[in-house]
Formats: structure tokens, C-alpha cells, sequence
């Protein structure tokens, strides 16, 4: 097997990683959601990676996945925002955000697919480009070399600083099931540095 066709074959392996975890921290769980990762293929690889299922179906699980998700996330008091800038230079919209639009623009992510108002340092953002990026070494073979450095100068710049969001994180989730979104998202995030 030639070199390129192994990186293409492995960016389309953790493209889809991080893709679910972008989904994952862009938008809280909803019953479309769940319906997905309670079905074959999703939920072997969901549970594999370590992700915890609410137990049944139904308008309780979901209300109690919101709250635990606005609680996290959204706020309005004591949240962690999943924002780079926040955890990093103790505000939002910092100098990292410019360094995200250079990205966002060399790969010419298409943020119009983004929910509306999202900042482009936060988490979930920064996953789902990761994703677009290794999607684009599985399309465009001749510029594999080229790309692999976007991906690692990128992951250096925008995917080692969520450790101490993630481990408050953790403290916090009072659902199995963001508790486990959390722990996988670390788990991989570090798999992703070691390797």
C-alpha cells in the first residue's frame, strides 16, 4: 500500500471522529441524535469510544440532557464555554479568532453550515474543521503533503488547549451521557497528540 493511500485512508477513519464530536459540542442532543447513535453502525462505535447512552427513550432523558448541556455550556451564570479564547486569554473574540479565519480560509471551510452566531474558536467549531480538513487529504490526493502540514500546524495551534475546560467539564456533567462526551473527547484529543 503506497504511503498517500494509507493517510487517505486514515484521515477518513478520524474525519469521522471528529465529526460526531463536533456534533456533539456544537448542538445538544436532541432525539434525531440519540435515534442515530442507538443505531448500528453509530452506536457500536459510539460505545466503543467510550460514549454512555441515556437508558430510554423520551421527553425526560431529553429535557435532562438540555439542561445538563446549558448548564456545561450555554449558561446564562457559572457555564464553561468551550471557547478558546475564553480559556486561553480570558475573553471572547481574542486574537485566536483570526487565527481560526486563517485557517477557516485556506481550507475554505464552509462556515455558512455552522448554527448562526457560533464564535469560530469554540470547541466543537474547531473539531469539525479538523474533520473538513482530513476530508479534504481523503479528495485531494496531490496535495496531501501540503495538507498533512494545515492539519498538524492547525492541531497545534487550535486542538491542545481544551485539558482544563475538559476536566471541569467532567466535575460538572451530571448526565452519564455528557459525562461521557467529555471523557471522549479528551481521550481522543490525546490519542490525536501521541500519535
Amino acid at each position: 500500500m503506497q504511503a498517500s493511500t494509507q493517510s487517505q485512508e486514515d484521515a477518513v477513519a478520524r474525519s469521522g471522529m471528529y465529526r460526531l464530536l463536533a456534533r456533539l459540542w456544537l448542538r445538544e442532543a436532541d432525539t434525531e441524535l440519540l435515534g442515530e447513535l442507538r443505531a448500528p453502525p453509530l452506536c457500536d462505535c459510539f460505545l466503543q469510544a467510550g460514549g454512555v447512552l441515556p437508558t430510554k427513550d423520551g421527553a425526560p432523558d431529553i429535557q435532562q440532557l438540555a439542561v445538563d448541556y446549558c448548564q456545561l455550556f450555554v449558561g446564562p451564570m457559572g457555564h464553561l464555554p468551550p471557547v478558546q479564547s475564553v480559556w486561553q486569554a480570558g475573553q471572547f473574540q481574542s486574537s485566536l479568532t483570526s487565527s481560526m479565519q486563517h485557517f477557516i480560509d485556506i481550507l475554505r471551510y464552509p462556515t455558512d453550515e455552522l448554527p448562526g452566531g457560533m464564535m469560530l474558536d469554540h470547541l466543537g467549531v474547531q473539531l469539525d474543521v479538523m474533520a473538513y480538513a482530513l476530508d479534504q487529504i481523503a479528495r485531494r490526493a496531490t496535495e496531501i503533503g501540503e495538507l498533512l502540514a494545515v492539519v498538524n500546524l492547525f492541531s497545534s495551534r487550535h486542538l491542545i488547549w481544551p485539558s482544563k475546560l475538559l476536566a471541569a467539564a467532567e466535575d460538572r456533567a451530571e448526565t452519564p451521557f455528557y459525562c461521557s462526551i467529555v471523557t471522549m473527547t479528551r481521550d481522543f484529543l490525546n490519542s490525536e497528540t501521541a500519535a
